[in-house]
């Protein structure tokens, strides 16, 4: 797979796609199978469906990895309060105004989408990468 933003557009709408930032949680692809088709190349085809419908499926992917523009304006969403929400087994996914900061100061991202490792095993810490599914995590029993 390729490991750069790809760019998809179609009149009006872009999406992209950074590729590095997916974990694979297929939300896009279950909100609009029509147009996200990971078997099909391009994987993403804009013309399937309208505007509105591809920007709302773009909006549910969890970790950001997928943007959409409506004429070269995000449209992205920051909801209030900053929610965290623990997946099953995996990442905590973070919905809101979001600033990650390394420990020495760095912001390494601000976004409104972002999943962050609960595993311990990322090689992108402290970004899920899906090394939970390979170790194995699972949730401590409540």
């Amino acid at each position: 797979m390729a490991r750069t933003l790809q760019t998809y557009q179609n009149g009006e709408l872009t999406v992209t796609f950074e590729p590095r930032r997916c974990i694979h949680a297929a939300a896009c692809i279950r909100a609009l199978p029509a147009v996200f088709d990971a078997t099909a190349r391009p994987w993403i085809r804009l013309e399937a469906a309208p505007v509105d419908d591809v920007t709302a499926a773009v909006l549910r992917c969890p970790t950001g990895a997928l943007r959409a523009y409506v004429r070269d304006t995000l449209v992205e969403i920051a909801p209030e309060p900053v929610t965290v929400r623990a997946s099953r087994h995996g990442p905590l996914f973070v919905r809101g105004e979001v600033h990650v900061v390394m420990e020495d100061g760095t912001e390494l991202i601000r976004d409104t989408r972002v999943a962050l490792c609960r595993c311990g095993r990322s090689a992108r810490m402290p970004l899920c990468d899906n090394s939970h599914r390979e170790a194995g995590f699972r949730d401590p029993a409540r």
